[in-house]
């Protein structure tokens, strides 16, 4: 029954009463319900917490982290799906991604709902993925993103890496379109279970259709919940200044883990369906030079015994200062350095950095 006045639902209130005295009691198991199986956990001091905080993995490095769902977003017909399918057999075998970008081996899963499967076996063999990654297709029966039934599966096959082709089919419904806020609330789940299951899911997705010089976050097709949903947000476009043939440009659009504004220029080969790194943007730095910094920086402080700045670090090893920040910051977060923060005479504070002696 339902008080008018306060709309206070008294059956329903009666109702809940009832099972939790009679699980509390023990006349029902809990296991058996899922009505009331859900419990808020009461406040606790961040400490608590930070004691279990894991510095980011990545699967690929500076692109895809474990745990993250990263969505890849580009034009119709700019190689999104190739990239995908490159992407899966460098990680299936450990080796370089676009013959720079290291990648730890993982089991690597290929759900394809866009390409059919004689358009994608093609593509395979053009780029000669033989074996190695396991595909799963539309035509097959797997049509819409089930959660629950890819949970399932990921954890019976023991898949590290999950990548999707793509959003506009496996996402889409009768119920919402691209423009509906509701329609990310999948992407919320996606990116829930890579998060609770430690793995890499990228998903491609599309590109506005409107003019424009580059790509930022407002050129993702669809409601701004979108990009709100995922970790990572990639860009792939064809660059508009040819520096060289078939000249693509691979871009971070933010938000957690890749460096918001990080941009590689790539080749595309029409041969073989292909992708080669060929540099990082202007005043950036590439993932190998990236590595080499940090073991540089590693090993200043296996010599270097004293805290010091990055100002000092740059000029020992007449490193850029910008680029040494971002390094000392990212090996700050992976716990291999220690830190203080100093304040300074009307500027902003400043850090020195020191090596990490507890275990990481």
């Amino acid at each position: 029954m339902i008080n008018d006045e306060y709309g206070f639902d008294l059956n329903s209130a009666q109702a809940r009463d009832n099972l939790n005295y009679e699980i509390q009691s023990g006349i029902r198991r809990k296991k058996n319900f899922n009505a009331i199986e859900k419990v808020e956990k009461g406040p606790k001091d961040i400490s608590h917490y930070m004691k279990k905080r894991q510095p980011t993995e990545w699967i690929v490095s500076s692109f895809g982290a474990k745990g993250a769902c990263v969505l890849l977003a580009g034009d119709k017909g700019e190689g999104k799906t190739s990239f995908l399918y490159q992407l899966g057999y460098a990680v299936s075998r450990g080796e370089d991604f676009l013959n720079e970008i290291e990648t730890i081996k993982s089991k690597v899963l290929m759900w394809q709902a866009d390409e059919s499967k004689a358009n994608c076996l093609d593509k395979c063999h053009l780029m000669g993925i033989e074996e190695g990654v396991d595909y799963i297709f539309a035509e097959d029966g797997w049509v819409k993103l089930d959660i629950p039934k890819l949970r399932n599966y990921v954890k019976l096959n023991g898949y590290e890496v999950v990548l999707l082709d793509s959003i506009s089919t496996l996402l889409t419904n009768e119920k919402y379109s691209f423009k509906d806020p509701e329609f990310a609330g999948t992407l919320y789940e996606l990116n829930k279970l890579a998060s609770e299951l430690k793995i890499l899911i990228v998903i491609n997705s599309h590109l506005t259709k409107a003019e424009r010089e580059g790509v930022s976050i407002n050129d993702i097709l669809g409601s701004g919940q979108i990009s709100s949903a995922v970790s990572d947000i990639w860009s792939i476009y064809k660059s508009k200044n040819q520096e060289f043939e078939d000249h693509y440009v691979l871009r971070c659009l933010g938000k957690r883990n890749c460096e918001k504004d990080d941009e590689w220029n790539i080749q595309g080969n029409k041969e073989d369906l292909s992708f080669t790194f060929k540099n990082a943007g202007k005043y950036k730095l590439s993932p190998s030079s990236k590595k080499d910094l940090s073991q540089k920086i590693i090993d200043l402080f296996s010599e270097v015994k004293k805290e010091i700045s990055i100002n000092d670090i740059s000029e020992k090893l007449k490193s850029n200062p910008e680029h040494t920040r971002r390094v000392c910051t990212e090996l700050f977060c992976k716990n291999k350095l220690a830190r203080k923060k100093r304040s300074s005479k009307g500027g902003r504070p400043y850090y020195l950095y020191f090596k990490n002696t507890f275990p990481t």
